[in-house]
Order: C-alpha cells, then structure tokens, then sequence
C-alpha cells in the first residue's frame, strides 16, 4: 500500500464521503486513475471533459475565446495547442483565459455534483487553484516525479524538453499539490498497482469495500 494520509489533521471521511476530488498535475497519471475508476464503476465528473465540452467547435464560448485570442485560431478557428502554448509562457493570456472560463466551468460542474443520486469522482487538475475544492469531502493527489512528467509530455505532445517543462513550470508543484491534498498517490510504477490502490483508495472513502 502506497497511498498515505497526509500528516496533518484531518477530517476522516472514510466510508462515509460523497464527493472525493483527484487532482494531479498534467502526466501525472490523473487520467489513468480516472479511467480505472470508471471501469470500477464510478461516476466521474471530468473538469477537462466539461470544459471542452463548453468549448466545442462552433458553440458561443469558442467564438469568445477566438475573440479572445485571435492568433491562437487557424481560419478562424480555435487552436487549442496554440492556446495551450500561449498561457504556458504568458501569464496574462492564462489570467485572461481563466477569468472566462472558470466560472463556466465551476457552474457546470457545480450542476452535475449536486444533481448525482450516487458517489462522484471529481477529476479536477486545478482542484486547489479554484473554488472546485469546496464541493469535495475529500481529495486525492496524483504524484509522479518531475522528470517523468517532462518525458511523458515531449513524447505525447510533439514538444521539445523546453517547452515540456515550460508547460509543467507554469502550473503549481507536485509539492504544493501534496501538502493540500488528503491522500497522495504516487504513479511512476507498474500500472496494474498504480490502479489498483486507487480503486482501493476510493472504495474504502466511499464505503464501497
């Protein structure tokens, strides 16, 4: 077992939370858990799936954005790793597009937390930098050491090592994520543990086990 409980009071929420947060930094291995916890048969409400979802082709929030940000289109058109590389390097695109987005985003997902009859996994990579923190019981961080993420993001991405750690420098450090978090675990292991504990993990903080 992995998995530890940050050494700071905390509320013990086991077998009886609702909603528990996961968070990590992107590759960090977020997205596998989700995915393990949704073969497991857990409800996921994504903040990444809903933004995009709010952000699709054609709809009125990609049209502000390309408003927004006009040399991040391609024939007027949303490029979203243009957007992406932009708010990695310049801190007032990523203020700007933040101040947009997020309270979209925070309703929505606010929507879909209070209406579910049945326990939610609230996947969120800005869990602790937005008010998403408040609707969970609890929360899960999903560590994965800095080199490793660097590695995974050139490779899945197309990105040079310098941009790969631009993009991880200009969000908070796995540290910060771990001091805040309830529950930390670590992925740079073989997948079929790495899954394994996080199922286990999240049965035991909804009572499922």
């Amino acid at each position: 077992m992995k998995y530890k409980r940050n050494e700071r009071e905390l509320k013990d929420n086991s077998g009886t939370a609702k909603v528990v947060g996961i968070t990590g930094g992107i590759a960090s291995g977020k997205t596998v858990a989700t995915d393990a916890l949704r073969a497991h048969g857990y409800f996921v409400v994504d903040a990444d799936e809903v933004s995009r979802e709010l952000t699709a082709r054609g709809g009125d929030c990609e049209r502000a954005l390309v408003g927004l940000f006009p040399d991040c289109t391609d024939n007027g058109v949303l490029d979203r790793r243009k957007l992406r590389a932009l708010i990695s390097r310049d801190v007032s695109a990523r203020d700007r597009l933040n101040a947009y987005t997020h309270p979209l985003i925070l309703s929505k997902i606010t929507e879909l937390v209070t209406r579910a009859d049945r326990p939610v996994v609230l996947s969120a990579p800005l869990l602790f930098e937005t008010a998403l923190g408040r609707l969970c019981d609890c929360t899960v961080c999903i560590i994965c050491p800095r080199e490793k993420r660097i590695e995974r993001i050139a490779a899945r991405d197309g990105v040079s090592r310098a941009d790969a750690e631009k993009i991880l420098d200009a969000q908070i450090d796995d540290s910060v994520r771990a001091t805040l978090a309830d529950y930390c675990i670590p992925s740079d292991r073989d997948i079929d543990d790495f899954t394994e504990e996080v199922v286990e993990l999240f049965d035991r903080l909804f009572g499922s086990d």
